[in-house]
């Protein structure tokens, strides 16, 4: 075995660190107490392992190099010295271990190898990228909670204002149809009168035509009938008087029809008559419908009574029927069936229309807060949010199915009696129909 110089085993013996001395093949020849410590052997097994001439490879396995410690085929002593940092595991007990390896080559044609145990250190800095990376993770997830957090809040507030202005429309609407029953009622009576009278100046009429009158006074009076139109003005008066009325009828209808539809429900469940609530909103938006589209209705007999809020179901179908009329160009039908399921525990109301359908891209999205397809100043984007939030507030489900060219299915399931939650169209979180 090639002798150590003393200045050596000092300089080795006085280092702090663990530390080996080998040879240019890199065999161990002498260590201090520090690597005795570290290398996990007892007693005599690192002397007789050293006495047999092993390498520092024997003692730790580095992965950085296999089987081979850095510089244990003398590439360290050829290249001078170097300080790296390298992973370690013990083999006499398997315990991994991070080291700053340093190789100080020497002209007697040996090398001191020096082993600093980094092992707590690098621990620790370990936890604390993970506790870095876990506080990271989490102030994401808080930004993203906050995100939604504001989203939700935005479309609380537009819900507020939506259902505030839908209050405040409602009360106004209500009070238009008030107002107008006063005329209304007053043209209604007056038209009774006035086609009393009418009979009468007829009646009259009638009564001269058969009195015996001079060839003069004849002459005179059919002249005046010539002049007058008589002939057509008798037959025209009875059906003006009859359009009169039938005008003031329908009139007086519309304006019960707008009471029924804004009444206001003071945030309670009432019992309502699905079948009557779509009939009103059917009658409202005739306009829409005109000569083009034709309603075909499908209702089932003995349909039980719904407990809701009867001021949003109303909406609810105003909004569907609404957009099914808007949807068809020029003539079309609108199929409406009303069913029971579940053993008549739930209702069941499904609108079919004619038009164009809506393309699979964009009916995911049609019950997303302000997503709309029509033009600026035409629509908010609000109605289907609002209409499938008001559905689910009831405990019900809304289902939209359609396929371009033709047409589009809604179908709206309401439980027959509805929780309290219907009391209010503020949910957690809008979802896509």
């Amino acid at each position: 075995m090639f002798p150590i110089p003393d200045p050596i085993k000092r300089l080795v013996d006085g280092n702090l660190d663990a530390a080996v001395v080998v040879d240019s093949e890199w065999r161990i020849l002498y260590y201090n107490h520090a690597y005795h410590i570290l290398s996990g052997l007892r007693g005599r097994q690192l002397g007789q392992k050293i006495e047999a001439g092993v390498r520092p490879c024997a003692i730790f396995r580095f992965e950085s190099c296999g089987d081979n410690c850095p510089g244990c085929d003398g590439s360290g002593m050829r290249s001078g010295q170097c300080e790296v940092e390298v992973q370690a595991t013990r083999r006499s007990d398997g315990q991994e271990m991070t080291f700053i390896l340093a190789t100080m080559p020497l002209d007697s044609g040996i090398a001191v190898i020096t082993y600093r145990d980094v092992t707590a250190e690098v621990g620790i800095q370990e936890r604390l990228e993970r506790l870095l990376d876990r506080e990271r993770r989490q102030k994401e997830l808080l930004e993203e909670k906050a995100r939604e957090s504001t989203e939700e809040l935005r479309q609380a507030q537009v819900a507020l204002v939506h259902r505030a202005k839908m209050s405040t429309l409602g009360l106004l609407v209500a009070g238009i149809a008030h107002e107008l029953n006063k005329p209304i009622n007053f043209v209604y009576s007056n038209a009774e009168y006035l086609g009393d009278h009418l009979e009468n100046l007829l009646s009259l009429t009638r009564a001269i035509d058969t009195l015996e009158l001079s060839e003069e006074l004849r002459s005179e009076l059919d002249a005046v009938k010539e002049d007058i139109d008589y002939d057509y003005v008798f037959e025209d008066s009875r059906k003006l008087i009859h359009s009169v009325r039938a005008g003031a009828e329908r009139t007086a209808s519309i304006a019960q029809d707008l009471r029924t539809f804004s009444g206001p429900s003071g945030g309670r469940l009432r019992v309502a008559d699905i079948k009557a609530s779509i009939e009103t909103t059917l009658s409202l938006i005739a306009p829409l419908l005109k000569n083009r589209v034709e309603v075909r209705r499908h209702i089932s007999p003995n349909l039980p009574k719904l407990v809701c809020n009867t001021g949003h179901i109303n909406q609810v179908f105003m909004n569907i029927l609404t957009n099914a009329a808007q949807a068809i160009e020029g003539n079309g039908f609108i199929d409406v069936t009303i069913d029971t399921i579940n053993g008549g525990n739930d209702v069941r109301v499904s609108v079919v229309d004619s038009g164009q359908g809506i393309p699979a891209d964009i009916i995911e999205k049609i019950t997303d807060p302000f997503f709309t397809t029509k033009v600026v100043g035409e629509g908010t984007g609000l109605g289907l949010w609002i209409t499938e939030n008001i559905v689910r507030a009831h405990g019900g489900t809304m289902r939209c199915e359609s396929e371009v060219g033709k047409g589009t299915l809604f179908t709206v399931i309401l439980p027959v009696k509805s929780p309290e939650t219907a009391t209010n169209t503020l949910i957690e979180q809008p979802r896509a129909a």
